[in-house]
């Protein structure tokens, strides 16, 4: 497999979801820093966090890829404000987090509200809310409150000094346990961010199915880098649904051919062998977790490219098995039972096995890399990555590039799953 050219080394990027009640991904905040703070650990003020870095990183990687056609939240500064937006953020589709820390005075007014006429929307601090800062209150459509920082229901209500007024719509942010959740929606809140949907709502006496079994093995086999065009062929051939789906997604107007694909062997010379994998495994993926919330898909799909990619540059022979680890790393929040009950079962070499159980191998510091990327922890994934004898230069772009994959497969998931 040929090793795709980063998009964007220039500026640090991640996203992280933001889920509505029923477990869809309603928007993303994007996150993002100067490489240089990563590398010399200095401490900067947020005003380098301006337009020129956004118009660097998020708008090099693409804002569409990047959201995937959803809301993006995007925290800015004081000066960030009154410097003007740049070019490439979509009036409709940004909403502008205005933290406590931005003092709402007649000049940030005025600027948010030009903004809020240009079609941006803000999602304000429960300070603002609580100090009645009407003006600014008033341009906004979302209430930001810190699970973390506000740990009960009575911190949460005098932090937005009594009720949430009307209008507001409550985001629940640092969600990081199902319980905190389950509290949430108690409290009427509508969006929820954190790594709650991550965490394994544990069900107790539940065994794997031999069907979910079954889809394991499938995982497996289809990511074996030995397997020929033949034998993968065969293996998905039983499954009437899975072909359907091939055949749908090949026949797709984005890979618009000028004779119908009617087979599958057909598919794999068409879009080549590892193409079709991936689409065949997120599909087993989704099969196991029914029910799961589909932004556990998501992000172990994005995950397992991040780790796939990361793997292939820094030369590793067994690169195709980070895909593999990537996928799996979900799997008890996605199954509903704690990892050691599954590990034990799984198909997988030892070495993998033992990462997925938090030993700490390569392919553990390659897994803990990747997801310290994707919660916005730079620091501590150059140094994952450092230990686990990857390209740490290879991080921002190679993110990109998974990105960018994960959204066009999640789109074609979505068309091959239709009706």
């Amino acid at each position: 497999m040929s090793i795709p050219a980063p998009v964007s080394t220039r500026v640090l990027v991640a996203r992280q979801p933001i889920l509505d009640r029923s477990g869809r991904v309603f928007a993303y905040e994007l996150r993002h820093r100067e490489p240089t703070f990563a590398v010399t650990r200095e401490v900067v003020p947020d005003d380098r966090a301006t337009a020129r870095v956004l118009t660097d990183g998020l708008l090099a990687i693409g804002f569409e890829a990047l959201t995937g056609g959803r809301q993006a939240f995007i925290n800015v500064s004081r000066q960030f404000l009154l410097d003007g937006i740049p070019a490439g953020l979509p009036p409709g589709a940004v909403v502008f987090g205005v933290g406590a820390d931005v003092e709402a005075d007649a000049t940030v007014v005025s600027a948010c509200r030009a903004l809020y006429d240009a079609g941006y929307g803000f999602a304000v601090d429960p300070f603002l809310v609580a100090t009645a800062q009407t003006d600014l209150v008033q341009l906004a459509s979302y209430v930001r409150v810190d699970f973390t920082d506000a740990a009960t229901t009575a911190d949460r209500t005098r932090a937005l000094g009594g009720n949430v007024p009307p209008g507001l719509a409550p985001v629940a942010t640092r969600v990081e346990t199902a319980e905190q959740f389950q509290q949430a929606v108690t409290e009427g809140y509508q969006y929820f961010q954190g790594r709650f949907f991550g965490q394994p709502a544990v069900k107790e006496g539940r065994s794997l199915p031999a069907q979910q079994m079954a889809q394991l093995r499938l995982l497996r086999a289809l990511n074996n880098p030995n397997l020929g065009a033949h034998q993968f062929a065969d293996l998905i051939k039983p499954d009437p649904a899975m072909c359907y789906r091939v055949l749908r997604a090949v026949n797709s107007a984005q890979f618009a051919q000028q004779k119908t694909v009617s087979s599958i062997p057909e598919a794999l010379v068409l879009l080549g062998r590892d193409t079709v994998r991936r689409w065949v495994s997120l599909w087993s993926l989704a099969g196991l977790g029914q029910g799961a919330s589909p932004a556990l898909l998501t992000t172990a799909t994005l995950r397992g490219r991040f780790c796939e990619l990361l793997a292939e540059h820094s030369g590793r022979d067994d690169a195709g098995e980070g895909f593999l680890l990537g996928l799996c790393s979900l799997l008890d929040a996605i199954l509903g039972q704690p990892m050691a009950s599954i590990v034990p079962d799984l198909p997988l070499p030892s070495g993998m096995k033992a990462a997925l159980l938090g030993e700490d191998n390569s392919d553990g510091r390659l897994l803990r890399c990747a997801a310290a990327w994707e919660q916005g922890q730079w620091d501590d994934a150059i140094e994952l990555a450092e230990a686990a004898g990857l390209d740490a230069h290879a991080l921002a772009g190679t993110y990109a590039t998974a990105v960018r994959w994960a959204t066009d497969l999640e789109r074609l998931s979505e068309g091959g799953s239709a009706a």
